[in-house]
């Protein structure tokens, strides 16, 4: 009855509306929205889970005081608003653009424009402050389930350095990083404030169309993005449920 209420009745109705007005904007610049999409969460994905492999990986291999309060400190992002996230990162980026990009551009005969305040690369920070706790969760946990004994093993036949690590624990991280990443692919794909401040000109994505859409009381035209981004959202989750039921089978 919840799963009724809450998932196919909405859903239904997307459909509906879909079906009376949403279907007449399926044109060009729409599948520009879904490849925009797509693009930021692959990218922000791989950034995430690279980055968080790394702070799990020190933690595991060097539990110091100072390196467990900086994995703590990076976990903080997803507790935070993206809209505030988007401003802070806005303000430090427009500070090193007027103190040190426009100056040194000049300086070398550049245009003398900001280039960090605007770009991808700083939505791509946003997206990567604010989940890299949801990528690091299922990488710590499937390096918990790797027992000492086995890297211990590793080395005592002279494996060692990178030669330990991409044999003996990527292939065994290998299932929490892909979790990972669709954990964090899903939650790129329903982030709004953050996008709708930070994106570059002209990359508009789905969540972007959809508070367009409804803050103009659009309802009709924005069930075609929003049915979009829920069938795009639901197909990693099936996956995932797939993938664990299997593993307690």
């Amino acid at each position: 009855m919840v799963f009724l209420c809450a998932f196919v009745v909405p859903v239904l109705q997307l459909i509906v509306w879909v079906w009376q007005r949403g279907r007449f904007d399926l044109d060009e610049r729409y599948i520009g929205l879904i490849l925009h999409t797509l693009y930021l969460g692959s990218i922000a994905a791989l950034i995430t889970v690279s980055v968080a492999l790394i702070l799990a990986f020190a933690r595991r291999m060097a539990p110091t005081p100072a390196i467990r309060s900086g994995v703590s400190l990076a976990n903080l992002g997803y507790a935070l608003p993206g809209s505030v996230l988007a401003v802070s990162i806005m303000l430090a980026f427009s500070y090193l653009d007027r103190e040190l990009v426009i100056p040194l551009s000049g300086w070398l005969g550049g245009a003398g424009k900001p280039l960090l305040l605007g770009s991808l690369s700083a939505l791509l920070l946003a997206y990567l402050v604010r989940f890299i706790a949801v990528a690091f969760g299922p990488l710590e946990h499937s390096l918990s389930r790797i027992r000492p004994s086995l890297p211990e093993a590793a080395r005592s036949l002279g494996v060692s350095g990178p030669k330990l690590f991409l044999n003996v624990y990527l292939p065994l991280l290998v299932p929490g990083a892909l979790s990972a990443a669709l954990l964090v692919f899903v939650d790129v794909l329903k982030e709004m404030p953050a996008t709708l401040l930070m994106r570059p000109f002209g990359w508009d994505t789905l969540a972007v169309r959809i508070f367009e859409m409804t803050s103009e009381g659009e309802w009709a035209r924005a069930a075609l993005p929003a049915l979009t981004l829920v069938l795009v959202g639901l197909l990693p989750v099936i996956g995932l449920i797939r993938r664990s039921a299997r593993q307690i089978g």
